[in-house]
């Protein structure tokens, strides 16, 4: 009955953890748009496995994996068409409290290497038909 109990506990923390992880995915999953003007315009494409990251006009496109915990985006495998430009990639971030703006920096960057965003329901860069 103890190994019950303790399995039981394991398991209840286990999906306690991967719950909180998928909440706060679910937050991120959507399009962002850059808003401030200290460098050129990038959206970020966050899908449930995968981020696309655009600028310069929608003529730079990288694709990754990506995970998240409470402060912080992780990202695998950062590639340019077939090439990987890098194996890991992390930023810090923050959410307001309606989710719909976001702080995002990458660790140890230099303090103009933030961007704020905004979300949005249409990709800047998708060309017009």
């Amino acid at each position: 009955m103890k190994h019950a109990k303790i399995f039981l506990s394991i398991v209840g923390f286990i999906m306690l953890i991967g719950c909180k992880t998928n909440k706060q995915k679910n937050d991120l999953i959507g399009i962002w748009e850059s808003y401030e003007t200290h460098h050129t315009k990038v959206a970020l494409t966050f899908y449930k496995d995968s981020v696309i990251t655009e600028s310069f006009g929608g003529e730079m496109r990288t694709n990754s994996n990506w995970n998240i915990d409470e402060t912080k985006i992780y990202l695998k495998q950062v590639r340019l068409k077939d090439t990987i430009l890098k194996d890991d990639l992390i930023y810090e971030y923050e959410l307001n409290k309606t989710k719909d703006t976001l702080w995002i920096k990458a660790e140890n960057g230099n303090a103009d290497d933030y961007s704020s965003m905004k979300k949005v329901t249409e990709n800047p860069f998708k060309p017009e038909l």
